[in-house]
């Protein structure tokens, strides 16, 4: 059991790192818009962004066995829709799981107004 997602950051050189979460689809959207919210300083630094945001959705798990893992350009076991992060062209977009069906598409500004919840002080 388990409530599994994955979430993909794309690269420059046409790589998608993906971010799979054993337990982490419940809130994914809000989850991954507040780490999006966290890298918006390196937004224009993809591995720096990505950094940011697998630190910002692992949060205190990175010393557990289980629970997340990182491929590249795959998927892993997902039961939700795929959220991709495009630095170059700063875009969010969710996929089917096909990784070829777009659902829908939003600037990473938009995307963060929409679904982020940090409180900004």
């Amino acid at each position: 059991m388990g409530d599994r997602a994955n979430f993909g950051f794309k690269q420059s050189n046409d790589n998608t790192i993906f971010l799979y979460g054993h337990w982490a689809g419940h809130g994914m959207l809000e989850r991954l818009a507040n780490a999006v919210e966290a890298a918006r300083p390196r937004w224009t630094d993809e591995s720096y962004a990505t950094r940011i945001c697998v630190s910002q959705i692992v949060g205190e798990d990175w010393k557990a066995e289980t629970g997340w893992g990182l491929s590249v350009n795959r998927i892993l076991d997902n039961e939700h829709k795929i959220p991709v992060i495009d630095w170059a062209e700063q875009t969010f977009t969710l996929m089917e799981e096909d990784l070829q069906t777009v659902v829908f598409s939003l600037s990473l500004d938009k995307f963060c107004t929409k679904y982020s919840q940090l409180v900004m002080v």
